[in-house]
């Protein structure tokens, strides 16, 4: 069975800003989001606010063309994180990952902050990164190498440790 992927704000925000959210699309097919990563994002209600952020009219039309799907968690309220570095995005995805889980579904988690990763890794969610996505896309592929996309992120304002790009880069033999 395929498990589902659920991204948190940080990975779409990112990948959005440097017109590469596709990435997504083309390595899983469909990525859900919670209705609290939608609200971060601000595209969804009756007057979605599309200009915070490059790339945000991405967001808005993967959701309109349904790839990115909303996803309410439910079934796991009682779900709270320990961590409380863990904001409101994070633990809803985490508690859709949960209550998947609950229901004997998988899931994939995209997550990259520090604190949303600690708190999956210890309910033993699986996860990734942004990093892995790209290099994801780069073995399948949909782009000819990793390095100039992870630098772009960087560039632009996402955080990706040193260590998580040489790591990447290095299992891609880009280094």
């Amino acid at each position: 069975m395929i498990p589902a992927v659920i991204a948190d704000a940080g990975p779409l925000i990112g990948l959005s800003r440097i017109r590469r959210l596709g990435l997504l699309r083309d390595v899983f097919g469909q990525v859900l989001i919670t209705p609290a990563v939608a609200a971060e994002l601000r595209i969804t209600g009756p007057e979605p606010d599309l200009a915070l952020f490059d790339g945000q009219e991405d967001l808005a039309a993967a959701l309109v063309e349904g790839w990115l799907r909303l996803s309410e968690p439910g079934g796991t309220e009682a779900y709270q994180p320990l961590n409380p570095g863990v904001d409101a995005g994070e633990a809803s995805c985490i508690a859709l990952a949960l209550g998947r889980l609950q229901r004997g579904l998988e899931s994939l988690l995209i997550l990259d902050d520090r604190a949303g990763r600690a708190e999956a890794r210890r309910l033993d969610l699986e996860l990734t990164g942004t990093a892995a996505v790209v290099a994801m896309a780069r073995l399948r592929g949909l782009i000819p190498a990793a390095g100039p996309v992870l630098l772009s992120l960087c560039s632009n304002g996402y955080f990706l440790g040193e260590a998580t790009v040489d790591t990447v880069l290095r299992a891609l033999n880009e280094r």
